[in-house]
Order: C-alpha cells, then structure tokens, then sequence
C-alpha cells in the first residue's frame, strides 16, 4: 500500500505550479466534501450510459461464495465497513453536474435480502437473481450503484451476489473488496472494527489523472497516439445482422477450452522470440482477423490498468483504459513476426497507456457515433489470475465474476489459462458465427505455434468439414451437358414452331420460320464476303427487333459476333471496331452512316435478303460466339471471348431454373453491348418462346416499359434495379420471372417484387457467361439479399492472397469455376493469364476466374456480396457501403432515385455525397431528408452534401454513371453562414446562438452545422440537455440529440417536444376548467372512485 511519505514525496517531485494546482483540488476531494470529479474512464462510461441507454451494459456481478458458518450480522457488519471504506461505492453522477461528477452519499446501512434455495438449484437462482437485478439497471442520479443480494443453501453455504455498475468498479476491485470485506467480518466477529491505512478516495485519483492530462507527458502521448493511428481503419468482422443506429451491447459468450499442449507452445515460442505469452496468443488472433476481414492494417483495444501513484491493491474503482494496438499483418509474416510485430506496438504503446482513450479519440479526431463504439470495436485480453480468495476464521471465500450479458466491445476474446471465450454482441453476431470464429482461433493457434515461421495464411483456417461443406455440399460437381450450338438449337425451335412469333417490337412481328430465313440470308452474303470461323463481325442495328437477324446470322456464318452500342463515343466504338479486326459491321442504312470511318464494310440487313438453308458450315461448341467490350483499367477497353457452349450451358440453366416454356414472353431492354442481352435473346429463341424488343423511343421512357411490360403480358424480365424502382409490380399480373442483377438493390424492391413470383438476385461478371451465382428471394428482405450459390455446371469460392478456402463468415475475393467461364481476353494473353487460374478444387486442366469482388459465405450457405477489392469507402475511418445510403434514401417518399458517391474532402479524406431526384409529384426538402437519414443512420453514414438533379445520368445498359455526376462545390462556410442568416426559423436560430454557440469555440453557427464537425465533444454534447431546458423549458432526452446533432435537427426536435408539452398543458387547463365548479362527489363519480375515497 502506498503510504502517506510517498504521495507527499511524488507530490514533492512536481513543479510549484502543478502541486499548488493538484493540492487545491484534492482539498475539494477531502474527506468531508461531496463532491468530485469523474475520471476520464467513468465519464466515457457516463456518456456512453447516456447515449445508449443501456446501464444494464455496463453492470459487473460477482458472486461471493461463502463456505463455513456465517453471521449474517456480521457480514453486514462488515459490509458497512467496506462502504465506509471505499467511498466510490456510495457515490452517483447526477445529471445536474452538466460536467459530470461524482457525489459522495452518506452511508446506508447494508442489509442484504437473504433468500433461502436448495442446492441444486443454487446456480439456476444466482442467474434468476442476476436478471432481476440487470432489469432494473442503475439510477445514475439517486443510486445505489452497489446493490447486495444473499443467497443461503443451509449455514455452511452462501452465495453474496454483489451487482454494480463499471462506473464504480472494475474486475481488479474485486479482489480488494472481498480481502476487506473478510478482514472486516473477521474483526466484527471479534466485536470490533478492522484497523488499517484509510484506503484511497477515488476521487483522489480523478484528480490526479485531470491533472496529468495537463502536462508534459500527456501532450507527447496524444501526439504519439495521433502519429501511430494516422490513417487508421476501423477492424470489423463482417456482421450478421445490419448495424442499428442506437449502440446495444447485449451480449453472449461461447468459450473452448484451451490444450495443455498448445498453451505449452505458445510460453515455449514467447521464451524463445523473447516476448511475452499474450503476444503469441494475441498474434494468432491479428492473423485471424485479417483473413476473415481481408484486411492486412489491423486494430484492436486492449484493457490496461493505469492506477498512477495510487496502490492497485488498496484502490477501489475502475482505473483501467483502453490501449488501441496497430499491427499489419501484410508481407505474408509467420505467426512469429506477427508476434514480433504485437510486442513492439504493445510495449510502444504502454509508455503512453496512460492517455485516457477519450483523448487518444480527440488526437486522432474520431467522430462520436450513437451505433458504434469509437476506434477499437475489436479486443483481446490475457487473463492468467485465478478467482481472488480470502478467509475470515473458518469462513473462505472466493469472488467469481458472473456473465451479465453485456459488453464494452462489440466482440473481444479473452484467453484464460484453459479456457477461450469470445464476447460477441448479439445486435450483430449471431452464435455460430462466435463459435466459428472461436474454432478457427483455436486451429490457427496450434498450427502457428508447431510452424511459427510458416507464413500466417497457410495456417489452416477451416477445418476439413468446412472445407468439404463448401465444395462439396455448397458448390456440386460440375457435370456434363451435350455439346451445342446456339443457332442449331434456334434451328429446332424454328422448325417446330414456324409459325409462332420468335421477335416482337412496337409494330412488328416476325415468326420464328422468317427469323430463321433472315439469318440465312444474313448467313449467306458474310459467308461471299469472306467471313468465316474464329471471325470477327460487329452487329449495329438499331434498337429493335433486327437485332436477332443480324446476331443468328453471324452465327449460322460460323463467325463471332461483336456488339456495337450506338450511343457510345465515336472513339469508343472505333476502338472496339480497331481491337476485334472486324472487316464487315452489320446494320442499315442509317446506323453505318452513322459509324466512325475505319477499316470495315457495312452490310445493310435490307439488303441481305432471306434464303431457306444456311450455308453448310460446320464449327465445334468451342468455337467463339461473341466478344463483348468491357472498361479497363488503362482507359481503353478490352474484349472478353465467349463461347457456344459457354451460352448453351447458361440457357439450358436458366430453362431448367426458371421452367421456361415457349408459352413464355420475354422483354429485350438491355442494350446489346452488355451480356444481359444475351439472355434476354436466347432464353427466349432457345426455348420457341416470344421475344419483345423495345427500341430507343420505349427504353427512354418508364410509362413505354411500364406498357410493354403491361400490355405485352411479359412473364420473364431482367432489368436494372435502378429502373424497376420506379415500376410498380402489381401492374404486371403475367410476371413470373424477375431477374435481377448487376448492381446492389434494395430490401425494400427485394420484397414488393418477390411478391406474387419468383424472384432472383443474379451475379455474374461478362467473363463468366452472363450469370454465374444465384438466389431465389422469397418473402420479407431487411436489407439487400444475398447473391446465393453457383449455378449449374459452376463452382464458387472465396479465396484468400494464397488463393486458399475461405471459411463461411470471411471476406475474400470470389472466385468462380465452371462451364461458363469464357475463353479470356482479345489480345492480352497477360490479363487472361492474370484473371483466368487453374483451379486448385477442381478436375485437372479446369480454370477459375478471379473476380476481382468481395465475398463472403453466411451460415446458410449464400454469398454474401461485399462490394469490389478496390471500391470501398471510408468516412471518418469507418468502411461503409455505398448501397446502404441509398437504400435508406429510397426509403423516403419525396425520394424517387438515389445515388451515393464519396469525394475528396479538401480538408483531408473523403466526404459522403448523395444525388437525389424528387419522387413524381414531389417536392426536396434536404432538410426534412436530412434529418429522416439522422433517424435511419449512424454519423458517418449520412452524407455531407445533399445535390438535387433532375435525372440520374445512366450508361447504356441501364446503370448509374458516376463519372458524368456533378462535381461538389464547397462553398466558404462563413459565407455559407452569412447567406442562411436570413432563413433560419426562430427556434433554428435560438439553438445556434443559445445552445450550441455557448458551448462551442466557434463565431458562429449555421443552420446545417453538426455540433461534432464543428469541434463539440461527447461530454460537451452531455451539456446540451440543460441548455435546452433552459432556453426552451423542454425535457431533452440526449440519444436524440446524438442522432439530431444539426442546428436544423435539432431545432425539428425541439420544436416537437415543445408541442407536447403545450399541448399537454391545454389538456390539464381544459381538465381544471371542466371539474371547476363541480362538488367532490361529482368529481369522484368522474373518476370511478365511489365516496369520494382516493
């Protein structure tokens, strides 16, 4: 313990200033005063409380066990005696210390309920016991934030369940409270009191740590903090469940226990690295985190004790802290540099462990969230103390600490010496995601510590049953389909049904026998002109039915087709024509006049004419159907080869998928440039079914699909999310079949399309033959569906870097197998090389395609998209997906299309943007939009900037084209204040200048500013509540105000609560106008209570 010399002799060692400073305020600390300041760690907790809402999230329990006779007045005793003695158990932090304190209560007497229960179902009382006290939770501002409860099996066995609240303590005081308190009942039995040193004063503590955090080493540990975390990463494993806007940190524990042998390993390579054991065990845990999350710049909290010049073993409170570690697990390090890697960041950062993590958050500038833990959402602890112990005479006691379900982290593993447990909170972790996650610790912990040197991801992350789930149950063999030709399949269905419609459009019908002699004929003339297999001949005609001529033409020539998007750039198609050699672009008159000149004929489809037979030529299915032209990464875009029986393999699918008939109507909406098209046509002319063809006129408008899809009775459909938002689907009661795909869509369209048919969310790069990975969507979507499994005749994995399995629940890039693959790339050997693998789980000679995505697979056994490796967004260092934002737009009714963008912010990293187009018939308020986000998403998730457009620019097949958005203007903030001065309400007005002004470092407030971006911290937030009581006598609860933190937000807040309350006061004067006048008895009558009784 530390005695009274050497406090006064630490304090000796301060300069004047700063021990005339910290003695003042240990005078306001004394004995005798009621009040003191928080330290850093209880005002987190204390702002956290308040956001949340959850004290029961912050509650300890242990559970005293008691062997021996026992005097419960003693124990009572002596529990007196304990509260006496450590003062932070009596204290509570009233709200009316905007600031935060804590208040000193006197003494109450402790007289714990005693409750009698048999021995077997001790256990099972002590957990009813504990739910009945984290129900009630914890009155921050009248108290007890210690409660007691005593169980008794007979008088030889108790349990003292001890029930409190983190504010006031902390695992570690347990150990000093349970030797006090048996110390105490040892001399209550005795008759007397236990004599000793007084004990610490938390309070003391407060004051000296608010003390140090004004000097010289605090300064230099926040700018080390700041240095180390510059560009950090928030460290989340994939959640099962979407994220809430409000933080709840219920949660679960599942635990494994820990081998001898392993445990043996990991102090055997800690003694022989000469680091500590947590480093080796924290080191498999960093390996594991980084596969599961693909990322290689990790970081996650540790909890540090941090008592100052105060004894650990005398002090009562909780004096821990947060200690961010950063480690990078990229360079494919072995479980020994890992660890290598742990102690240097750990032993770095324990010199300045003392900053409380408050202000580590404000050195590196993290942004307070209501629905996330700041920085660290991720931890690890070593625990190797045993359960404290104590004994009094006959009586031994010992201390376990009881589940609460709550956590500090989202999800932490704690390594005890034979047993691991993972913490997991149950918003957004479901169990088998905690077991997995626990098993794959456990696995990648014995094979680092046999092989440290190994590089971390060949550890074996899966077992052989994941392994053999994924290939084997997940993925089915790739099997064998006859060998086929696209135009001979066409061949039949026109031979058995000539006369049926194969091609429609808006004043035209051709039968499958015309279609089929339009081909030939088409056929016929490329085959005078030279043309012949491996060919290459571009197709333009316009938009319509004529597509199907010009496509089956070139095909029955035995040449590949190359599809020209009219709309694109002149040099685009030129290089598109330039890099596929093509000598002969089909169309008419008008689309060749309309090409860019080059080297190449035209053939007008008007002069083809038709003939009965096709030219005899024979090519095998692995002859080359088309090449489609894709962006590059260098600008100029590359062609993806593509085969008959890659095409064959995908329709054959589909037809089996979707039970098409030739009763079937299909629409042909996407442009031919894109694959899409490629089911829309030969799902239709492969199966004898009737293809309606839009052209530009009926594409352009939604009310021409909404007809065609209406009045043509369409059954099968695959079109952009972006425009079936805009759709109603109970007009279309013929609608068996939506396809969808090609981008994220929404939970909201999943559900009001899925309804009444059957739905499919669709994956599928060009390379790999249109649609590669599907999911029937059935029923109620929260968010957006999965992408499902690979379909017939594919494979598909995740793959690590070392192209190894990725178990479900861990990010990696998709890859995918199979008789769709296509061929590779036109001229670039390289890139096919680069893309196009063998594949290490399949037959020999099979290839795989490397997308280039994000995926992951969920416990169900779908794939869950996680958008592209080298797309993602990060605000305010948190990784966010773009379709989440504009999900929740769409939600909005005056919102009629979203898009969301993130942009450079010129101040440093990036902002988030929304482009918005009004609803028909409505009118933007991006206040009222702005402040419906607020409610629906956390902080960083709400754009900074709202742009109304009349449009969403779209590329030709349909999607959004982000490149032609409009740029963000930044305008000069003061200005921006100046121009808004005239147009803000009263009450936008009274919260600038009266609630947040006072409390801000700031010469003035606009409507639109957010307290936090304009420097507000947590605590200062915690004193908005007794600013608005005060200027607008209105009771505000502070998570509102987290998830309202505008002047414009707040003022639509404020302005609510002051309408209830008026009108509650017109309901009371109205009541005591009425009952005025009138005798008691009648008032009673009115009441239900007879006699007047009350």
């Amino acid at each position: 313990m530390v005695q009274e010399s050497e406090l006064v002799r630490r304090l000796r060692n301060l300069p004047p200033d700063r021990r005339a400073e910290f003695l003042r305020n240990l005078e306001n600390v004394s004995r005798g005063a009621r009040v003191s300041p928080l330290s850093f760690r209880q005002e987190q907790l204390w702002v956290l409380d308040k956001i949340s809402r959850a004290s029961a999230g912050y509650a300890l329990v242990f559970a005293f066990r008691l062997e021996g006779e026992l005097s419960v007045e003693a124990l009572e005793g002596a529990l007196d005696d304990v509260l006496e003695r450590h003062t932070v158990l009596r204290s509570v932090m009233p709200h009316e210390h905007a600031d935060g304190a804590q208040v000193l209560r006197p003494a109450r007497p402790a007289r714990p309920t005693v409750e009698k229960t048999a021995a077997e179902e001790l256990d099972a009382r002590c957990a009813a016991v504990v739910r009945e006290e984290l129900e009630r939770g914890f009155d921050l501002d009248n108290g007890p934030l210690v409660r007691h409860r005593l169980l008794a099996v007979d008088d030889r066995t108790h349990v003292l369940l001890w029930v409190t609240h983190h504010l006031v303590f902390d695992r570690r005081s347990a150990g000093v409270v349970l030797r006090d308190l048996m110390a105490a009942y040892e001399a209550r039995l005795g008759g007397g009191r236990a004599a000793g040193a007084a004990a610490p004063h938390f309070g003391e503590y407060a004051s000296w740590q608010r003390d140090w955090v004004r000097g010289p080493e605090a300064a230099a540990a926040a700018a080390w903090w700041k240095e180390t975390l510059a560009g950090w990463e928030s460290t989340e494993i994939p959640a099962d469940l979407p994220r809430g806007r409000l933080l709840d940190l219920t949660a679960e524990t599942v635990s494994a226990p820990l081998d001898a042998p392993v445990r043996e390993a990991a102090a055997a390579l800690a003694d022989r690295l000469g680091v500590a054991a947590g480093d080796v065990f924290l080191a498999a845990f960093l390996s594991v985190l980084g596969r599961v999350t693909a990322r290689r710049d990790l970081v996650v909290g540790l909890p540090v004790n941090v008592p100052g010049p105060f004894d650990p073993a005398a002090l009562v409170g909780d004096c821990g802290n947060l200690q961010p570690v950063r480690v990078e697990v990229e360079g494919a390090p072995g479980l020994a540099e890992i660890a290598r890697r742990v102690h240097r960041a750990r032993t770095e950062g324990e010199r300045h462990a003392a900053l409380p993590f408050k202000l580590i958050l404000e050195a590196v500038g993290v942004e307070p969230d209501p629905g996330r833990l700041p920085l660290v959402q991720v931890g690890f602890e070593l625990r190797d103390d045993a359960a404290p112990r104590a004994e009094a005479g006959p009586l031994r006691a010992v201390a376990e600490q009881v589940e609460t379900g709550g956590a500090t982290l989202e999800l932490d593993l704690v390594v005890q010496p034979d047993l691991v447990r993972v913490r997991y909170v149950t918003a957004l972790y479901r169990r088998g995601t905690a077991e997995l996650l626990l098993e794959r610790y456990l696995r990648v912990l014995a094979a680092g510590c046999a092989g440290p040197d190994v590089p971390h991801e060949r550890l074996p992350l899966a077992g052989a049953d994941e392994r053999r789930v994924i290939l084997e149950e997940w993925n089915v063999p790739v099997g064998r389909r006859e060998p086929e030709l696209i135009h001979k399949i066409f061949e039949e269905r026109a031979r058995e049904r000539p006369g049926a419609v194969a091609v429609a459009g808006r004043d035209t019908e051709i039968t499958y026998a015309e279609l089929d002699r339009r081909a030939n004929g088409v056929a016929a003339r490329l085959r005078e002109l030279g043309v012949g297999p491996e060919d290459f001949v571009a197709v333009a005609p316009p938009r319509g039915p004529r597509l199907a001529e010009a496509v089956l033409g070139v095909l029955k020539a035995g040449a590949a087709y190359v599809p020209v998007d009219l709309g694109n750039p002149a040099g685009r198609i030129a290089a598109i024509l330039d890099d596929s050699a093509a000598r002969i672009v089909i169309g008419d008159r008008e689309t060749l006049a309309g090409l860019p000149e080059g080297r190449w004929q035209g053939l007008d489809l008007d002069e083809a004419g038709e003939r009965d037979e096709a030219p005899p030529i024979e090519v095998p299915p692995s002859a080359l159907a088309y090449a489609i032209f894709t962006s590059g990464s260098t600008g100029r875009p590359k062609g993806v080869l593509v085969e008959h029986r890659n095409v064959v393999n995908f329709i054959r699918t589909v037809q089996e998928m979707f039970s098409l008939t030739p009763d079937d109507r299909v629409v042909q909406f996407a442009s031919p440039g894109f694959d899409v098209s490629t089911f829309e046509l030969f799902s239709a002319l492969l199966t004898g079914a009737r293809l309606y063809a839009v052209d530009d006129e009926e594409r352009r408008s939604i009310d021409r699909i909404d007809a065609v899809l209406a009045e043509q009775r369409i059954t099968v459909i695959d079109l952009p999310p972006a425009i079936m938002e805009l759709l109603d689907p109970a007009r279309y009661p013929d609608l068996r079949i939506a396809f969808v795909g090609g981008e994220a869509f929404t939970g909201e369209l999943t559900t009001r399309w899925a309804a009444g048919r059957r739905f499919y969310n669709g994956y599928g790069p060009t390379e790999t033959t249109v649609t590669v990975v599907a999911k029937l969507c059935e029923g109620v979507w929260r968010g957006s569906p999965p992408i499902g499994r690979a379909m017939t005749n594919h494979r598909a994995y995740t793959l690590d870097g070392e192209m190894g399995l990725q178990p479900a629940g861990a990010v990696g890039e998709l890859a995918v197998a199979g008789a769709g693959l296509g061929r590779g790339y036109l001229g670039r050997p390289d890139l096919t090389a680069e893309r196009f693998r063998p594949d290490p789980y399949g037959e020999p000679g099979s290839r795989v395609y490397l997308t280039g995505d994000l995926a992951a697979w969920n416990a169900d056994g779908d794939l869950v998209f996680h958008g592209r490796a080298d797309r993602q967004v990060k605000i305010r260092g948190v990784r966010i997906e773009l379709g989440e934002v504009e999900s929740a737009l769409l939600t909005l009714p005056e919102v009629g299309r979203a898009v969301a963008e993130a942009v450079p912010d010129p101040r440093g990293g990036s902002l988030l943007v929304a482009y918005l187009v009004p609803a028909e018939g409505a009118t933007l308020q991006l206040d009222t939009v702005r402040g419906a986000l607020t409610e629906r998403l956390p902080p960083p998730m709400v754009p900074s900037f709202l742009i109304p457009l009349d449009e969403v620019p779209l590329t030709l097949s349909g999607k959004v084209n982000r490149k032609a958005l409009p740029p963000v203007r930044f305008a000069d903030p003061v200005e921006q204040a100046e121009a808004e001065a005239e147009e803000r309400t009263e009450t936008e007005r009274r919260v600038a200048d009266e609630v947040f002004l006072p409390l801000l470092r700031v010469p003035r407030v606009s409507k639109h500013d957010n307290f936090f971006a304009l420097g507000g911290t947590s605590l200062q937030a915690i004193r908005i509540a007794p600013r608005v009581k005060a200027v607008f006598d209105v009771d505000l609860p502070i998570a509102d105000f987290f998830q309202n933190p505008t002047v414009t937000g707040m003022a639509q807040v404020v302005e609510g609560l002051v309408a209830r309350r008026d009108e509650a006061r017109r309901t009371m004067l109205a009541a005591l106008e009425f009952v005025e006048g009138r005798t008691d008895e009648e008032v009673a009558d009115l009441l239900g209570t007879p006699g007047g009784e009350r």
